[in-house]
């Protein structure tokens, strides 16, 4: 389902900013969703943030884009809280965080957490499926299965 302001100019700036990833037409991105009456104030903000780091450009871009790729991103960010430590202020894992985990694991075969949740949540095979599905929606990275099995998950206390 797409909302109102999910208009064609809205659709087509994400498409190409993720198709790229290159993220310098957030204030355009910004001004369209404005004038398709999008209200979220904080979204607006990010997207006219000229510091904005790149991985949270394209989490603002996902979130945008579609409905698939915004639950993507809530799925990613569910995780990092679950794999966390829940006394850790600030929290060990976040989107930033998880999104790096998932590319030194697809360059380099091992991933590495500071919990055990980590690495025991990667020992099933559904699991790792569903990791690397919205982990691949939100970078644009595709991890064959075959490369998922062969696959490292270690903790690194």
């Amino acid at each position: 389902m797409n909302p109102p302001w999910r208009t064609p100019t809205v659709v087509a700036l994400c498409r190409h900013m993720l198709d790229t990833r290159e993220f310098d037409a957030l204030p355009v991105l910004s001004d369209a969703l404005q004038d398709a009456g999008f209200t979220d104030a904080e979204v607006v903000a990010r997207c006219q943030d000229p510091d904005l780091e790149p991985v949270l450009a394209e989490r603002i871009v996902n979130l945008v884009y579609s409905d698939e790729t915004a639950a993507a991103v809530r799925w990613l960010e569910q995780f990092a809280r679950d794999i966390g430590c829940e006394d850790d202020e600030p929290p060990m894992y976040d989107y930033e965080r998880v999104i790096d985990l998932g590319h030194q694991g697809a360059s380099s075969g091992d991933m590495f957490f500071g919990t055990l949740a980590g690495p025991h949540f990667f020992w099933e095979s559904d699991n790792r499926r569903e990791f690397f599905r919205n982990w691949s929606l939100v970078t644009g990275v595709a991890v064959p299965e075959e490369d998922q099995e062969r696959m490292r998950f270690r903790c690194a206390c």
